[in-house]
């Protein structure tokens, strides 16, 4: 059990390293004729992706992106300065800021969704499709074991506010 319980800390962290590494290495690589970062990419994708009814702030775009407040609007800045998005203030709501994406930014995306779409159908022949489906089953078991075991581990070992919890 205890070997178990090591190994799971290391593949954790292993995990959290490549992937932060994955993430950070392929941020430096901009796709020719594009001068635009995974980041930048993934940013624009939320936008387009974000229904227009919907109230669409700069909180959700954080919460989208896993990025602070003044990333959101120093990326967004340089997003506009690149001729890919432009921010407005709503007519009907001055609080709120509509970001509407250019040509530019949508034929940006379509090129980036081109080469995502590349890379990842190479991973799937390199892996395998049904090795990649065990994968998911397993992870989403994991997934669904831990939120409890979280939740009894946090009311065995940490104070908690039971407001904010709900």
């Amino acid at each position: 059990m205890d070997q178990i319980k090591k190994q799971l800390v290391q593949l954790a962290l292993k995990m959290r390293r490549h992937g932060i590494l994955a993430i950070a290495e392929m941020d430096n690589i901009y796709p020719v004729g594009l001068n635009i970062s995974l980041s930048e990419f993934f940013l624009l994708h939320n936008i387009a992706m974000t229904d227009s009814e919907r109230n669409f702030s700069l909180i959700d775009i954080q919460n989208n992106n896993y990025l602070s407040k003044s990333g959101v609007s120093k990326m967004l800045g340089t997003l506009e300065e690149k001729g890919y998005l432009v921010r407005e203030l709503d007519k009907n709501n001055r609080r709120k800021i509509v970001i509407t994406l250019t040509d530019k930014g949508c034929k940006a995306i379509e090129h980036l969704d081109r080469i995502v779409d590349d890379y990842l159908t190479e991973y799937i022949n390199s892996v395998g499709e049904d090795y990649l489906k065990q994968l998911f089953t397993m992870l989403s078991h994991l997934e669904d074991v831990n939120e409890p075991v979280i939740k009894k581990m946090k009311h065995k070992h940490f104070k908690i506010n039971h407001a904010k919890e709900e």
